[in-house]
């Protein structure tokens, strides 16, 4: 536990002082100038719009807050520019006056922000990657349909409705495995959203199999208590044919999948790699499933071939999902080459977390067609 002073007292203040700053600034707006004449109003709307704006952001898992966050923080960077343009002064200042437009120009950017970040959350793309192997594969190539991170909710960006959507994408990539990389739900996921989408993960084919890992929302529940517990989780899993991985693996055509238990579910108190796989390398192409991308190096010197993880969602909201995810994983999306043998990829998630908007990374599908270059055997 941090000392009261630094996790109470100095966030006060600078929420205070942010308080401060705003307020300032929004004295200074153009439609306040009307309100001249009447100083109890022109002194107060600003107060008012202060508050609004506390009241917007008072829950710390709402959009409101990063709304606001981005709007306090254009206004702090304009602030510092308006400072720098003033001392330059001359045309410097002028064009700065005008860029500014007394102040207008972070709601107008704040605006633009939400706008484009709804978008990015509700464009769901396949994102593709193309691999090869010296190990041999059935047919010579395999198809890997990974999903992630959807947090259904009526309010994020993945959620029944979207469903036909989500089916035809998966669909399209006709996957010979089909993994779900955890935080497929969470706390918020009501009891229709639960019962839809393993409707969905019963009717996707995978010749080779579905498999699931949990993240570190699936059963942990950081916020409220869930509409489902374990038993039900796994209950529809098996109903929809979907294999439930806890530091297990199995072979399938020749492929060994493992996947792990998560790292804060189990508050890292779980298998080690090698302990996974005692044998190290061989010859069975390794699928290797880790909700949070950790351990890249020690899961690439058991065997994997192929780490596929989720969590980060790519950072979701710049810049402090970025740097959040950045300190405590491995990698924060895309791909990763571990060792010449072992490539890692991290999806951006099928969902959002919490709110339909994304500033950072991409709601993805993953699809990986790995190809063998090995001789086929005669």
């Amino acid at each position: 536990m941090y000392h009261p002073f630094f996790q109470f007292f100095l966030p006060r203040v600078g929420q205070a002082a942010l308080a401060g700053l705003l307020y300032w600034n929004f004295l200074q707006l153009p439609p306040l100038q009307w309100l001249a004449p009447w100083p109890l109003l022109y002194y107060g709307a600003p107060l008012a719009l202060v508050a609004v704006l506390a009241w917007l952001a008072r829950d710390p898992l709402g959009l409101g807050v990063v709304l606001a966050g981005y709007l306090t923080a254009l206004y702090c960077a304009g602030n510092l520019l308006g400072l720098t343009a003033r001392l330059l002064g001359g045309p410097v200042w002028t064009a700065w006056q005008v860029l500014w437009l007394e102040g207008l120009t972070p709601w107008l950017l704040t605006a633009l922000i939400w706008w484009w970040g709804r978008r990015q959350a509700l464009n769901l793309r396949t994102t593709r990657y193309r691999l090869t192997t010296s190990k041999a594969l059935p047919g010579g190539r395999l198809t890997i349909v990974q999903i992630s991170d959807i947090h259904p909710n009526p309010k994020a960006a993945m959620h029944r409705g979207r469903i036909p959507e989500l089916r035809q994408k998966i669909e399209a990539c006709k996957p010979d495995l089909l993994v779900l990389t955890g935080d497929i739900f969470d706390e918020f996921t009501e009891p229709e959203e639960f019962e839809a989408f393993a409707r969905l993960f019963a009717e996707l084919k995978a010749p080779l199999g579905k498999y699931y890992v949990l993240g570190n929302h699936d059963l942990f529940h950081h916020w409220r208590e869930p509409s489902f517990d374990r038993a039900a989780l796994q209950t529809a899993l098996a109903e929809a044919g979907v294999t439930l991985l806890e530091d297990a693996s199995v072979l399938t055509g020749g492929i060994r999948v493992v996947g792990r238990k998560d790292y804060l579910y189990t508050q890292g108190r779980r298998c080690s790699a090698g302990e996974l796989l005692p044998g190290g390398p061989d010859d069975h192409y390794t699928l290797w499933l880790d909700h949070e991308p950790r351990d890249f190096k020690r899961a690439a010197a058991a065997g994997a071939d192929l780490i596929l993880s989720g969590h980060t969602h790519g950072g979701q909201v710049w810049p402090a999902g970025a740097v959040g995810m950045a300190a405590r994983n491995e990698r924060n999306y895309g791909k990763k080459q571990v060792t010449p043998g072992c490539t890692a990829i991290v999806s951006g998630g099928t969902g959002t977390w919490g709110y339909r908007f994304r500033t950072q990374g991409r709601t993805e599908i993953v699809c990986i067609e790995v190809e063998s270059t090995a001789p086929e055997k005669t």
